[in-house]
């Protein structure tokens, strides 16, 4: 049977509070008769967000509830008599089918502290889209206006926004009062800029080869505020989100052990217990690389050996998060250093050979898990990390 949003053998079932607490157990009743929690199990595929209402209610009753992913059914499909349609009627059976032969994962409630890392994680990601996707917008407005502006200046930074909210064309920043600017910026910016920003932006705003659209100042600057405001926004409500995150997985007990890798961030380690969920289920580190998708994908056939790749199926919060930690700890912890610069030395693909490396960082991190404990620098490791280094050199 095909529990959730769908049909139910041909019974709706509404997504309502009548559905949930009478039709759906009306429907079970005709066609189970007399019936316990310890008798059905329910087997649901997550597809969209609303088998998170049903699976969280089905566990509220007692119920054991299986999740089937949408990828297995979809692969699932053609066995069924070569036939590749699909119908509310055979995905219920696929996913019955699969669950009966263990294709599930069981769903597991966590507890709050954990769920609230994870949702604040989601949260800071899909922000963090936001921003990438506004910033984008306000350098695309920036080529056509003053591209040389864009050399000088990075277009997101506070230092940025602020002479763009006084001045933007090309024209305006001929009459800038550099002396006054300077002190401005130079606060702003905690010393990285100057006059010698000013006078540089000042020297290419003569000669821009921006569009002339002086005669639509006023409607560019209604554009260019609500960007610059939506920005701001964003990076205040990242802000939040950072600290809350932070403030919650500094009560985890891994927090202190996986921030004594120098390289991690307290954030990067927020994210990444709150996207593992329960660190205390994983035996092994390749449990979190098969979570993630950087497991390899082989493709082996007799005498043929296929490219190798990372399977790129899992949680895409986690793989992007293990890239970056990997990135990090590559510059200072010897054991991921090593393996990365001897990569390095048989060919220079520094993408590839970072999520390379990042089996080398689980496995370490797994490591000061199991035995909780704090990373400490070796010797040994620090001395070959350093031949290694001036090898790559």
């Amino acid at each position: 049977m095909k529990w959730g949003y769908r049909k139910v053998n041909h019974l709706p079932l509404l997504l309502s509070y009548e559905g949930y607490n009478e039709k759906l157990w009306k429907g079970l009743g005709k066609i189970l008769g007399e019936y316990s929690a310890e008798d059905v199990v329910f087997a649901v595929e997550t597809s969209c967000d609303l088998w998170k209402t049903i699976v969280d209610y089905l566990s509220r009753q007692g119920y054991t509830v299986l999740l089937v992913n949408p990828l297995t059914t979809y692969h699932s499909r053609p066995l069924m008599n070569h036939d590749f349609s699909k119908t509310d009627q055979k995905d219920a059976l696929l996913i019955a089918t699969n669950a009966y032969n263990g294709n599930y994962i069981k769903y597991k409630q966590f507890t709050p502290e954990i769920n609230r890392l994870h949702r604040l994680s989601i949260t800071y990601e899909k922000l963090t889209k936001d921003r990438q996707r506004a910033v984008a917008q306000l350098r695309a407005f920036m080529e056509e206006v003053f591209p040389e502006y864009l050399r000088c200046i990075h277009i997101d930074t506070e230092t940025s926004l602020y002479l763009l909210e006084k001045y933007f064309l090309p024209e305006r920043f001929h009459s800038i009062d550099i002396q006054q600017e300077a002190i401005n910026i130079r606060r702003i910016s905690n010393g990285n800029h100057g006059s010698e920003t000013l006078l540089k932006i000042r020297e290419y705003a003569k000669k821009s080869i921006g569009s002339r659209i002086q005669e639509e100042e006023e409607t560019l600057r209604l554009i260019l505020d609500s960007w610059i405001s939506e920005i701001r926004q964003i990076n205040k409500s990242i802000k939040a989100i950072s600290d809350a995150m932070i403030g919650h997985a500094k009560k985890n007990e891994y927090f202190d052990i996986l921030t004594s890798m120098m390289g991690i961030s307290d954030i990067s380690v927020a994210r990444f217990i709150g996207e593992c969920r329960d660190l205390n289920l994983y035996d092994h580190y390749k449990q979190i690389e098969k979570f993630a998708g950087t497991n390899l994908r082989l493709m082996n056939s007799g005498k043929y050996e296929g490219t190798r790749r990372i399977s790129g199926i899992g949680n895409k919060r986690l793989l992007k998060l293990i890239y970056l930690m990997t990135a990090q700890t590559a510059r200072f912890i010897p054991e991921v250093r090593i393996k990365f610069l001897k990569r390095q030395l048989k060919k220079k693909c520094y993408r590839k050979n970072i999520i390379a490396s990042s089996s080398q960082l689980l496995k370490l991190l797994m490591a000061l898990i199991k035995e909780k404990r704090k990373y400490v620098f070796r010797k040994e490791q620090n001395k070959q990390k350093a031949e290694t280094t001036r090898k790559a050199a």
